[in-house]
This record gives C-alpha cells, sequence and structure tokens, in this order.
C-alpha cells in the first residue's frame, strides 16, 4: 500500500507538471515572437535573478517544514503552529527584501538606463511582488503535499500556471505591454490565486506563532540558502565555460542535450514531490523497519530511473535524428552521458535522507559546494578537448561524487541496512546501458539497430527486476 499511493502521488505530481509545461511550450513562441531579443533576454535575467533571491526569501522554511511536520516528536496540535510560523517568517522575509529593492530602486533605475534594458520601475515593483507571490505559491504546494492532497495540488498548481500563461500572452498580444506588462500580469495571478491556496490549507493556518519553532526552523534551514547557490552555479557554469573555452556551438549543442535530459529530471522531480512529505511519516509510522524501507526504496528508484534515463540515452541518436536539424546531431553523445547524470541525482533524495533525520544540513551545503568544485574542475580540464561532451562527463562526475558523499555521509549519521548485491546489481546494469549508449551511438533511425537495442534494454529490465527485493516491499505492504 505503501509503495502503491507513493507510485500514484508520483504520477498526479507528474501529471501536474507535464501539463504545465506543455502549457508552456505553446505559450513560450508567442511571447517570444512578441518580444524582441532584447526584450526576451531582459524577461529571462530577470526570472533568473527572482529566483536566485528566491533562495534567500525562503531561507530553507519549505525543508524545515517537511522535516518537523510529521516528526514522531511533533505532536498533532505543534502541526498548525509549525505551519503558521514558517509563514509568518517568509512573509517578513519577503518585506524586509521589498523595502531593500524598493529602497535602491533609484540605483536600479540607473542601471537600467545605462544598459537601455526594456524595463521601467513598473515592471522592478511587479519583479519584486513576483518574487513574493512564487516563493508563497511554492510555500502552499509543499503544504499541500504535505497533507497528502495531490488532486488539491494538482488543481492548485494548474490553476497558477494556466492563469500565469495566459495572462502573459494576453498582455503581450492585445496590450503589447512588453516586459513591464508581463511581469505585471504573473504577479498579479500570482496575488489572486494565494487566497485560493490559504483557504486549501486553512487547517494549519491559525494565529499561533512560536519564537522557538522559529529559531528551530531557520536554524535547520538557512544552510539550503548556502547549498541552493552552489545548485545555481552547478547548473549554470558549464554554458558559461562551454563559451569561453570552447564555442557558442557547443553551447547550443550543450542546450540541447540538456533540454532532451530533462525527460529524465521530469520523472527525478515528479518522485521528489511525492516522497519528500512521505521520507519522515514514514520514520514515524513504521520505526522499527523505516531503515529498510529507505534502503529498499533507493534499488526501486535507482531501478525505475535506469529504465527512464537508460531509456533516452539508448535512443540518444534517433532522438536527436528526428526531431532535430542535423547541425544538432552532434548533441546525441552528450545527451547520452547527461541522462545518467540526471539518475544519479535522483538518487540523492535517497542518499541524503540521514543528513536530513539527523539535522545535519550544513552538510548538504558542503557536499553541493565539493560537488560544484569537482563540476568546475571537471569542466576546465575536459571542455577544451571534448566541448559538449566534456561538460556532459563533468556534470555525471560532479553528480556521483555528490550522492556518494551525501551516501557516505549519512551513513555515519544515521545508517540503513544495504544489500550490497542488489545494489552493485543494478549499478553494473546501469553502466551496461551506459556502454552501449555510448558505443552504439548513430546518426539516423536504423530499425535493425533499434530492434537489437530493445532486445537488450528488455533483457536489462528482467534482470534488474529480478534484482529488486520485491517479497520485503509485499509484507511492508501487508503491515
Amino acid at each position: 500500500m505503501l509503495f502503491r499511493n507513493l507510485a500514484k502521488d508520483t504520477a498526479i505530481y507528474g501529471g501536474a507538471d507535464l501539463i504545465s509545461k506543455v502549457i508552456a511550450f505553446f505559450t513560450f513562441p508567442l511571447i517570444a515572437a512578441a518580444l524582441s531579443p532584447r526584450s526576451f533576454g531582459s524577461l529571462e535575467l530577470i526570472v533568473t535573478i527572482v529566483g536566485l533571491l528566491g533562495l534567500f526569501v525562503n531561507c530553507g522554511l519549505n525543508n524545515a517544514m517537511h522535516r518537523f511536520y510529521w516528526d514522531s516528536n511533533t505532536s498533532l496540535e505543534q502541526r498548525p503552529v509549525i505551519v503558521s510560523t514558517a509563514l509568518t517568517l517568509l512573509l517578513c522575509f519577503s518585506a524586509v527584501f521589498m523595502s531593500i529593492i524598493l529602497f535602491i530602486m533609484p540605483i536600479t533605475a540607473r542601471v537600467l538606463g545605462h544598459f537601455q534594458l526594456p524595463v521601467t520601475f513598473y515592471g522592478i515593483v511587479a519583479a519584486t511582488f513576483l518574487l513574493i507571490t512564487t516563493q508563497s505559491t511554492q510555500f502552499i504546494q509543499d503544504i499541500i503535499r504535505l497533507h497528502f492532497k495531490p488532486i488539491n495540488f494538482l488543481i492548485y498548481t494548474l490553476l497558477g500556471r494556466v492563469l500565469v500563461a495566459l495572462s502573459a500572452v494576453f498582455a503581450v498580444l492585445y496590450f503589447h505591454a512588453g516586459v513591464d506588462g508581463i511581469l505585471i500580469a504573473q504577479a498579479a495571478v500570482g496575488i489572486m490565486v494565494f487566497p485560493v491556496g490559504l483557504y486549501l490549507v486553512r487547517k494549519d493556518i491559525t494565529a499561533n506563532v512560536s519564537l522557538e519553532w522559529a529559531k528551530t526552523l531557520v536554524r535547520f534551514g538557512h544552510p539550503f540558502i548556502y547549498a541552493g547557490l552552489a545548485y545555481w552555479l552547478f547548473g549554470s557554469m558549464d554554458r558559461w565555460m562551454l563559451a569561453s573555452m570552447s564555442s557558442v556551438e557547443e553551447v547550443g549543442i550543450y542546450s540541447v542535450s540538456y533540454r532532451f535530459a530533462t525527460i529524465v529530471l521530469f520523472a527525478s522531480a515528479a518522485f521528489g514531490q511525492a516522497w519528500s512529505p512521505q521520507a519522515i511519516k514514514i520514520k514515524s509510522d513504521h520505526p522499527e523497519i523505516y531503515r529498510s524501507i529507505y534502503s529498499n526504496t533507493l534499488l526501486f528508484l535507482l531501478y525505475f530511473m535506469l529504465i527512464v534515463g537508460g531509456g533516452v540515452a539508448l535512443f540518444s541518436g534517433e532522438i536527436i535524428s528526428l526531431l532535430m536539424p542535423e547541425e544538432y546531431l552532434q548533441s546525441a553523445l552528450p545527451l547520452a552521458i547527461l541522462c545518467f547524470g540526471i539518475v544519479l541525482q535522483a538518487t540523492q533524495q535517497i542518499t541524503a535522507i540521514g543528513i536530513s533525520l539527523e539535522k545535519k544540513t550544513g552538510v548538504l551545503m558542503q557536499m553541493a559546494w565539493l560537488a560544484a568544485g569537482v563540476n568546475l574542475i571537471g569542466n576546465w580540464l575536459m571542455i577544451p578537448h571534448l566541448g559538449a561532451v566534456g561538460a556532459a562527463w563533468a556534470t555525471l562526475i560532479a553528480y556521483a561524487v555528490l550522492t556518494i558523499g551525501y551516501f557516505v555521509r549519512s551513513q555515519n549519521l544515521h545508517p540503513i541496512p544495504v544489500n550490497w548485491f542488489r545494489l552493485g546489481g543494478i549499478l553494473f546494469l546501469g553502466c551496461c546501458v551506459l556502454v552501449v549508449s555510448l558505443i552504439f551511438q548513430v546518426s539516423e533511425i536504423n530499425m535493425l539497430n533499434v530492434g537489437e537495442k530493445l532486445f537488450f534494454a528488455a533483457i536489462c529490465i528482467v534482470l534488474g527486476w529480478l534484482l529488486l527485493p520485491l517479497k520485503e516491499i509485499k509484507n511492508v505492504g501487508k503491515a
């Protein structure tokens, strides 16, 4: 029952993300066509800055809520206090950042004028509100996940994202409002849907705010700011280094590879949204066997992520040749490598669980910066010789270092039983798929090659299935 519910929630969260991406896919060309490249670039820059500032406004409060809400030491009466305290902190941090942004507005206006960016005072104010509404929306979504209400999550997510997409299109196509109009429309939608979100989580919203819980939440959450900064650098340095050490063409090849690799990232994110509220609840509900559940979940997650990532990697050449122009055929090889990097990234949701349980969030920050350093060195060594392929290898190696580092530290802090035969067997099959993906790269679709790869994939899937602890999972379901 536990794993069935986890699979169901993963499918619903994944469905919400998929529908949102489809909407974005169809509205993006309309917005881009209505804006000049300079305007669209300015919009992307502002959105990036909003995301970066969001790390500081949030201060890891969402992660802290997930850690303590279902903890066995947290009483039923304390849960609304945790949520209300976290929401109060979020609004206070938002007010502080809004005050700072408005205070430096004269400087911001001069910078905008100097670079002749197509954004006015109203656009910056709207971007400030967008920062707050984005974090508030994410906060509400995380509370809904803590309530295990995936349908409510689906409704609230789609309500916000559909209205945001449509309002942005309406602003640029009907009002010709440019970047300012898009930012104002998105901020207005965020403000309008926020009361709906509060209604959905109303049982946890009270006037009871605790100073002690505020200290606990900030103490646990603030290291996620620095870990988030490391991830932000992690996700952008490869493109900058490719541009400076290789060529802009290699950046384009790598970017196409990464866009297709997000298919694997999509599966990882869907699982993560379902898993994070379940992880602590499992420990509270099954205090005697939760460690084994974590261990078995790692095996199942790795197995299914390898099916998704390995499948995309095996047919990376066919996918690129079918969907992209000929000049992007070189994207197939880095795509295969990146898929396995994202598979390893997905496992962090289990390999880092012991660090979170022991409240040693500073370790997450340390390991994230270590991985960023490994990625930097890997890019520096490999990009001059391999271009986009070198950047992909650097990403894969960095994710391997990160998840192994998390696992080692977690085992020191809060060990879980590991069946090394099963884990090693699944990893070996994954390595075999990686090797075959790299060796049998093609630039055109050949049905004989496709058949051979499908046969190889079927063998790996069956062998991997035999390595899974199916009997133990059934016993957990009965319990």
